[in-house]
């Protein structure tokens, strides 16, 4: 018979024996009987069926009438999946840019396969003001080495040192900068995927060759940064092509003017057939008219956006575009960091070219219409 120890229950005494013997076998074998385990404790049959009902209750058992009670181990609850965001409002309709527009089809990308296995995505905003040196530390204080995370592009490298001390399960998508060698030291511990910028552009430049074009320039935003991918894309694609002729502008740097007067003022001075352009230039013309008219541009240059939004489609003419495969590099990270065993590692992802009116003869957008 069991003795009661000082400030416990003869209850409670036996469920602490019985946890620790369940958790010495293995899933699935037969368990005693109540008749045998009342005998060994000495209690009554009443006090080990609530023992019993408690075990259950715990998912260290599970009871089947005429056959027994059978070892069960208790699953772990599911980690979810940390999608980390800049701001509240960073994927909300009130934002209507390239980068959050990305960044809603990783995370639909994301879903979907956490979905697939009964796991949980929580979005994580780690700044009150979108700025990335005013961090939130508390939003992070639950991430340990049990955490699956997902962070886009380097605007959070102020985080990277606390998600190395923590060991967590990394999954980091970036866009083929020169700061992927900056950072070796936390990527060659996480999931990276790579955006293939240059080659991406590469093949821009080579359609807009093959179209006929000869002076074709780039207007991007941010070229101020070391060894832009975009910038070495166009560059090494008019080397690829043979074409000497090459300008380029970063209009969000020009102030006072509206995009469409820094288009037209850089298209006066370098007389381009093609022009490479950001999305985001074509967020903030907002015209009604025609995207080459809103621009200052002649009819017959042709425009290619370097970066796929839905937007695009509703220019006049439709606007070509770079097509990066957004909710897959989602899915892709999810897989990765769903693994039983976490892998390291990178993966590249290449862009395919959706052609519309923008770079089209003119025979071909009238025979567009009219089919």
């Amino acid at each position: 018979m069991m003795k009661a120890v000082a400030g416990k229950t003869i209850q409670q005494q036996i469920l602490e024996t019985l946890r620790q013997r369940l958790a010495e076998l293995p899933t699935g074998t037969r368990f005693q009987t109540e008749r045998k385990l009342c005998a060994e404790f000495g209690v009554a049959r009443a006090t080990m069926t609530k023992v019993m009902v408690k075990l259950v209750g715990e998912g260290l058992l599970s009871r089947f009438t005429s056959k027994g009670s059978f070892v069960l181990k208790p699953q772990k609850p599911s980690v979810p999946i940390t999608f980390l965001l800049p701001c509240a409002n960073f994927i909300s309709d009130t934002i209507q840019s390239p980068y959050s527009l990305h960044t809603h089809e990783m995370l639909k990308g994301v879903s979907q396969i956490a979905f697939e296995h009964n796991c949980r995505v929580q979005t994580v905003t780690v700044s009150p003001t979108n700025y990335r040196h005013d961090i939130d530390w508390k939003q992070l204080d639950f991430i340990n080495s049990d955490s699956r995370v997902l962070m886009v592009s380097y605007w959070y490298c102020d985080l990277f040192p606390l998600f190395k001390e923590r060991g967590c399960k990394m999954a980091f998508v970036e866009n083929q900068t020169y700061k992927f060698k900056l950072y070796t030291e936390y990527l060659k511990n996480w999931f990276v995927l790579s955006l293939n910028r240059i080659s991406a552009m590469e093949s821009a430049v080579k359609l807009l060759a093959d179209r006929g074009c000869r002076r074709i320039a780039l207007a991007q935003s941010n070229l101020d940064e070391k060894d832009h991918p975009v910038l070495h894309g166009y560059k090494s694609g008019l080397d690829g092509c043979g074409l000497r002729y090459a300008a380029w502008i970063d209009p969000l740097n020009i102030n006072n003017k509206t995009i469409g007067e820094i288009i037209a003022d850089f298209y006066k001075k370098n007389h381009f057939d093609a022009l490479l352009l950001d999305p985001i230039l074509v967020f903030r013309l907002r015209t009604q008219r025609s995207l080459n008219y809103g621009l200052g541009l002649p009819e017959n240059v042709k425009i290619m956006a370097n970066d796929e939004i839905n937007y695009n489609q509703q220019t006049f003419p439709s606007l070509s575009a770079l097509d990066y495969p957004y909710d897959e590099i989602g899915r892709v990270a999810a897989r990765r960091l769903l693994e039983d065993e976490f892998r390291p590692g990178r993966q590249i992802f290449d862009a395919r070219i959706i052609e519309r009116e923008s770079t089209m003869h003119e025979t071909e957008r009238l025979a567009l219409t009219t089919t």
